[in-house]
């Protein structure tokens, strides 16, 4: 990395920060300065888990292959932050709520999710780590889509976050979702899957949706502050790209 890169890498580290801390405070004294665009899908949720709770139901969430320390870390710590919400609101049921994994290295990060997902109601004494359960691994595991429709059924589960790492196969646990009347709530990282969860879920994430989970469904000042600073960072970035070819495109007419 040559020296003009580190600078700009600095600069950018930087201005991020400062940005986040500037909006953090306006946002503490002033919430309604800052409206965030709604997500459909982080809309339902909380009426979703509601309805699953009155209905004496567990509430499932499933990460597919998503695990640490691969290339989809990050999508496994953002869905990590899902599960929590998800699970802070189930867990004053009855029933508690069900995580799915197929990486074995997801299996303690989810546990302790739900167990933070507990405490945080006050109810640690009614966690089970048996709610999080790992099933046969890899992607695209026709296995693993044979467990969970299996569970669909078997659970009576009354909702469903698929919110990871899925391929085509999320096809079949969708269709046995339906065919249940679950609703569904999908996402993933492989076009397959994504295509699958925009064809036949209720609600869909796209993109960095996933990772701002905490900010719609929790909204605590700092995280909020982290959402709108993504979001200026890529107003920036696109100004950025469109400056130089506007002045580029403008240059070449000029020139004839």
């Amino acid at each position: 990395m040559d020296s003009t890169t580190q600078g700009l890498t600095i600069l950018i580290i930087l201005f991020t920060m400062v940005t986040s801390i500037v909006v953090t405070q306006f946002i503490r004294r002033r919430r309604d300065l800052f409206l965030l665009r709604e997500i459909p899908a982080y809309t339902a949720l909380p009426m979703m888990v509601g309805q699953t709770i009155e209905a004496n139901r567990p509430a499932h969430v499933s990460w597919g292959s998503a695990g640490l320390g691969g290339a989809n870390t990050l999508l496994t710590l953002a869905s990590a932050e899902l599960f929590y919400q998800v699970a802070e609101r189930a867990s004053i049921g009855a029933v508690p709520p069900i995580l799915t994994v197929s990486d074995p290295t997801a299996l303690p990060l989810g546990q302790d999710t739900l167990r933070r997902a507990y405490r945080s109601r006050g109810l640690l004494k009614q966690y089970r780590g048996s709610s999080v359960r790992w099933y046969p691994s890899g992607p695209r595991s026709l296995a693993f889509a044979a467990a969970l429709t299996a569970t669909l059924g078997d659970d009576h589960v009354g909702m469903n976050v698929f919110v990871g790492s899925f391929g085509a196969e999320l096809a079949l646990v969708a269709e046995a979702a339906v065919r249940h009347d679950q609703p569904i709530i999908a996402a993933s990282d492989q076009l397959e899957g994504q295509a699958v969860a925009l064809a036949m879920s209720d609600h869909w994430l796209i993109g960095e949706e996933i990772f701002t989970a905490g900010a719609y469904l929790e909204g605590t000042p700092a995280q909020v502050a982290s959402l709108v600073t993504q979001d200026v960072l890529r107003f920036l970035l696109i100004l950025v790209i469109l400056i130089p070819t506007a002045l580029a495109v403008i240059d070449t007419i000029r020139g004839g």
